[in-house]
């Protein structure tokens, strides 16, 4: 009896358990839960805004989600683009489906996509160009799009357009800032995302790794408006790719002789293509339509390893000490505009010594509202004026060797002054055409600041300072002048 009463209890408890698992989800006995990972839901991994388990491209960035053959696959990652059967590599029309490759001029491209066109003379045929009216010959796409780098809104495709993305390059749909300098904590330090630190980049806005800059003028090719260096700025150059300072175009049909496959003239005399004939070039193997010599050594700036020079007998002569003095002090202290903490200057009297391997160090703390810091040479008699038609600073900076005017931001300032009054103040950014960055050798990381000088001065200063400037150093070597004819 009692045997029975136990088998008659477990059968009991038994049925119980098996009614509560049934309630709880699932015959099977045990609960179905869609998602053991709530928040593996939210994971973007590419930074383009959309979760991981919606995106079609979770690897790669395209907030758009753009998908031309429909397959699922976004076009960034998709092998076949256009669906015809012929991965992206192959096919002579990547974009346009054309499974049969017919290619009757048997020019390699596609006849679908073949327009025997180039508009923006990059080389690039219309059909394939993913700029068309774009000069980029090199069709760098970072976010591999269809659109290149040079003609896309958003670069980097998360969503936020070029001119409000902290980080244009590299994907950061979030847009974070942790130190609220206007860079985004994904390309902090190396803006345009292309591998090349700031202070080394020769294009600091548009990405370029391999640093190619073929006319030898300190911008690389993906930013210089005159890529071949002969004078002529791409956009209105017969030959974009190849210097011909001449634009000799013999049989009208807007292409230079140079690059027309359909014929024309060569040039005689002319080594580099520069429109410079070799007797008269001072550098005929390097394209240099512009003819810079800043020292005026009869070397050409592309071509001068001794570079810039400043002292007698040369294009620029020296401020010294036997007819000013230098001063030098921190910006943004009581009763002056801006914020400065801890800036300060070392050693002023070295911009007017005529020893460019010395140097007048000016330190920025930290710097708000344009605090900073600044030096200056300031004539010992007010009656007696420079008498100078251009006038620059020798300066380096030891975080940014190879810096640029694109580096300097808007953190330079040149003041000219005549009788205690300022007659002229130049803003040193990379918009200006009026200001020049020379390089001064191949072998050393100083460069000349120089810009045109006012009719009438005695006086100039030189400011280092921004609106947000923290832990940075600047260097002034020498102050020179080029003497009026």
């Amino acid at each position: 009896m009692k045997d029975q009463f136990k088998i008659l209890v477990a059968a009991m408890f038994a049925a119980t358990l098996l009614a509560g698992c049934e309630a709880d989800g699932g015959s099977s006995g045990v609960d179905v839960v869609a998602n053991p990972n709530p928040q593996s839901r939210n994971v973007d991994q590419d930074g383009d805004g959309v979760a991981d388990l919606l995106d079609n491209c979770p690897d790669m960035a395209n907030a758009m989600q753009e998908d031309a053959d429909g397959d699922g696959v976004g076009d960034v990652c998709d092998e076949d683009r256009d669906g015809d059967g012929v991965d992206n590599v192959s096919d002579n029309c990547p974009l346009v489906a054309n499974a049969d490759q017919a290619d009757t001029d048997t020019d390699g491209l596609g006849d679908l996509c073949d327009d025997d066109l180039d508009t923006d003379k990059d080389g690039v045929d219309d059909g394939i160009d993913n700029c068309p009216f774009e000069f980029n010959p090199e069709q760098g796409d970072v976010d591999n799009d269809g659109q290149g780098d040079a003609c896309d809104a958003d670069g980097d495709g998360d969503g936020v357009d070029n001119g409000s993305d902290n980080c244009p390059f590299t994907a950061n749909a979030d847009q974070a800032d942790e130190d609220l300098n206007g860079v985004g904590d994904a390309c902090e330090g190396d803006v345009d995302g292309d591998g090349v630190a700031d202070g080394e980049d020769n294009c600091l806005n548009m990405p370029n790794a391999d640093q190619a800059d073929a006319d030898l003028d300190g911008l690389g090719d993906v930013c210089d408006d005159d890529r071949d260096g002969d004078a002529h700025d791409n956009d209105g150059d017969n030959c974009p790719l190849i210097a011909n300072g001449d634009q000799a175009d013999s049989n009208g049909n807007g292409v230079g002789d140079l690059c027309d496959e359909n014929g024309g003239s060569t040039p005689v005399g002319d080594t580099d293509n520069d429109g410079h004939d070799d007797n008269v070039d001072n550098c005929p193997n390097v394209p240099n339509g512009n003819q810079k010599d800043s020292d005026g050594d009869g070397k050409g700036d592309v071509c001068d390893s001794d570079g810039f020079t400043c002292g007698a007998g040369t294009a620029f002569t020296p401020l010294t000490n036997a007819t000013h003095d230098a001063d030098g002090d921190g910006l943004g202290g009581f009763g002056e505009f801006g914020i400065c903490l801890a800036c300060s200057v070392d050693n002023p009297e070295y911009i007017i010594d005529n020893n460019v391997a010395t140097f007048a160090e000016l330190k920025i703390g930290a710097a708000l509202v344009k605090g900073g810091a600044y030096v200056s040479a300031d004539a010992k008699d007010e009656n007696q004026n420079v008498n100078a038609s251009r006038l620059g600073f020798v300066v380096s900076d030891p975080a940014s060797p190879l810096f640029n005017i694109e580096v300097l931001g808007d953190f330079i300032t040149i003041r000219f002054y005549d009788n205690g009054s300022m007659v002229k103040k130049q803003v040193v950014d990379g918009s200006l055409i009026d200001v020049d960055l020379l390089g001064i050798g191949a072998n050393t990381s100083q460069r000349f600041l120089v810009t045109s000088a006012p009719e009438n001065f005695d006086s100039v200063s030189l400011t280092y300072a921004g609106a947000f400037n923290v832990n940075k150093s600047f260097r002034v070597h020498d102050v020179c002048y080029e003497p009026k004819p």
